[in-house]
């Protein structure tokens, strides 16, 4: 794991703002992995979660320097089976069409999200084409498709800027996966890492900070 990570000895940020909603989520999420149905559990959570939870700490709504995004690891298991992720896009950016190699579950937490899902074949042999476009409010949880056909593309549609708080079946900063060159008409490998290393954060929950235990029903 990159060291920027590692703070030892020194407490979570989620432990230091008393954020015990986020704790037992995490908790509860790693609890999910390694079921059937491990993606409608977390799914099921996140729906939960994502009603009344806020990020308490400022330095993980900041953008990233010199960038109208961010993307913060918040959490990631002991295993690397699971990571959660907030994101943040100024208005009208917009990510790269992009699959994620892992499931995934997403819910806008502020402003309000357009996706665009396309057709693409598992193989990569042909361009993506788009086939849904769809709105994604504040609380509205979607699943999104391991397989490496499974491409979409994420802008802020309404608002000075969308939050959104995702969780993967893997950590998704280290995971090789493929974005559309649209100018060059071809697929790239790609791994997105994370804005903690820029900003100088650590995740915002250590897994040393999780209490074994049941966490949120």
């Amino acid at each position: 794991m990159n060291k920027t990570f590692i703070h030892e000895g020194i407490s979570s940020p989620a432990v230091a703002a008393g954020d015990t909603r986020f704790i037992n989520f995490a908790r509860a999420c790693t609890m999910a992995v390694d079921h059937d149905d491990t993606q409608a559990r977390v799914a099921d959570l996140t729906r939960a979660f994502v009603a009344d939870w806020k990020m308490p700490d400022p330095r993980f709504l900041q953008l990233q320097k010199d960038a109208p995004y961010a993307s913060y690891l918040l959490y990631l298991s002991e295993a690397a089976d699971l990571c959660i992720v907030l994101d943040i896009f100024m208005a009208q950016q917009a990510a790269i069409a992009h699959n994620h190699r892992c499931w995934c579950v997403f819910s806008c937490l502020e402003g309000v999200e357009r996706e665009y899902l396309y057709k693409v074949p598992d193989d990569l042999s042909a361009a993506p084409v788009e086939i849904l476009s769809r709105l994604r409010k504040p609380g509205e949880v979607t699943m999104a498709d391991a397989a490496p056909g499974a491409f979409h593309q994420v802008e802020c549609a309404q608002g000075d800027m969308a939050v959104s708080l995702h969780i993967y079946g893997a950590d998704i900063g280290r995971l090789q996966r493929q974005i559309w060159n649209r100018s060059a008409a071809e697929y790239v490998p790609f791994r997105s890492d994370y804005s903690n290393s820029v900003a100088g954060l650590p995740a915002y929950l250590s897994t040393k900070d999780v209490p074994a235990g049941a966490g949120l029903t």
